[in-house]
């Protein structure tokens, strides 16, 4: 019998997939270019994860009255979004998203459209696409989806190691170039090279609204820098 946990994160995992797609079209369509959104490298949005899981482990009870499953998702999932916004900008010191523009927001974190959108989302996972994630999950044989989960944990915490580098690195260069600026040598900011420089340009396009909180200024900089290096370096 396959373990429950190995089960749980592969739903988490399939979740976390199906939103990075479902948020990549969104994203590419409104910036009219390809875009790999998400906060990591790989085609995984996490928060989708947790929150699929979320509705599922806790509201499946529900699947038979459907508006009431809507409405408990919906505050259950814009409460996730709404926490994972604090949780990061306390992190990173940066805005990672920014919904002030909305009718109906939450101090920019969270929206009426994204209320109405998760809880439309919650009903159909719970009603049609748990019940068909639960059978593709089932023919595996216990050895297969403990193989399966054991790799992609591997391949997400190496994915979230490389990103949580990237992030943090950025930080010091943003405070090199403050002092920088206020030394009024913006010239001599050292431009964002190879590996480092693709992942910030990653996550530059993958959230449009992006702002560091502490260095606004400098970000901008490095930002507008991004956009215009060179192809080959």
């Amino acid at each position: 019998m396959t373990h429950p946990l190995a089960t749980w994160f592969l739903w988490f995992m399939l979740y976390s997939f199906i939103g990075w797609v479902y948020e990549s079209i969104l994203c590419s369509v409104a910036g009219r270019k390809l875009v790999n959104r998400g906060f990591l490298n790989g085609p995984v949005c996490p928060i989708y994860g947790v929150g699929a899981v979320a509705v599922v482990y806790a509201l499946s009870p529900l699947a038979g009255r459907p508006a009431l499953l809507f409405f408990a998702s919906a505050f259950l999932t814009t409460a996730l979004e709404y926490c994972t916004s604090w949780l990061m900008e306390v992190l990173f010191h940066a805005r990672w998203w920014d919904y002030s523009q909305r009718f109906l927001n939450i101090r920019g974190r969270v929206c009426l459209r994204g209320f109405v959108a998760f809880g439309a989302m919650s009903v159909l996972v719970v009603r049609y696409v748990q019940p068909w994630m639960a059978s593709l999950t089932a023919r595996l044989s216990p050895r297969a989806a403990g193989l399966l989960a054991a790799a992609l944990a591997l391949l997400l915490a190496a994915d979230l190691t490389a990103t949580l580098i990237t992030v943090l690195g950025l930080d010091k260069r943003l405070r090199a170039a403050r002092e920088l600026i206020e030394q009024r040598l913006e010239e001599r900011i050292p431009r964002l090279r190879g590996l480092h420089a693709m992942q910030m340009k990653r996550l530059a396009d993958a959230f449009p609204g992006l702002d560091f909180t502490r260095y606004h200024k400098e970000w901008q900089l490095l930002r507008e820098r991004l956009r215009h290096r060179p192809k080959k370096m």
